[in-house]
């Protein structure tokens, strides 16, 4: 049963009665109820916050477009929803190490511009239509440039 054995062949008090195993069943009782009252007050809190928000309704003319960014261990991919093909042709995409800019886009009056989460390099970006999504694959800088600044010593 236990690695070691007792003197006088018995357990101690507090191994062998049952109020240490309850107040450890009523401190994890407490800590999932605080828990659950916590995360049904921010749910509570975010339903009101959706309900007060005014819903805005897209004019005609414009284009919904919806993006997401993420990254690799070496690229950084910027996904669009482009439901028309057609969209494609009139297109431009541009992106320096830290930006792309999207221009000729339906309705949009200037540039869309995403700031990229990493620097990426100026080269070796490619494009990809494909189940209405358009994906951008750039590949990302290894070695950004750095310079080591002295720290002075206090004495």
């Amino acid at each position: 049963m236990l690695p070691f054995l007792f003197p006088k062949g018995g357990l101690p008090k507090w191994l062998g009665e049952n109020y240490l195993n309850n107040d450890i069943q009523k401190y994890v009782h407490d800590m999932i109820e605080k828990s659950m009252s916590t995360a049904m007050s921010q749910k509570s809190m975010i339903e009101e916050a959706v309900a007060q928000e005014p819903e805005t309704k897209q004019e005609s003319g414009s284009y919904p477009m919806t993006a997401s960014i993420f990254e690799s261990h070496e690229h950084v991919y910027v996904r669009l929803f482009i439901e028309d093909e057609k969209v494609l042709a009139n297109l431009k995409i541009y992106h320096n190490t830290n930006q792309l800019m999207i221009e000729g886009l339906p309705g949009a009056v200037e540039k869309t511009v995403f700031t990229l989460p990493s620097l990426v390099k100026m080269k070796d970006t490619v494009s990809e239509y494909k189940d209405q999504y358009l994906q951008i694959k750039m590949k990302k800088r290894q070695d950004p440039q750095m310079t080591e600044v002295a720290v002075p010593i206090v004495e």
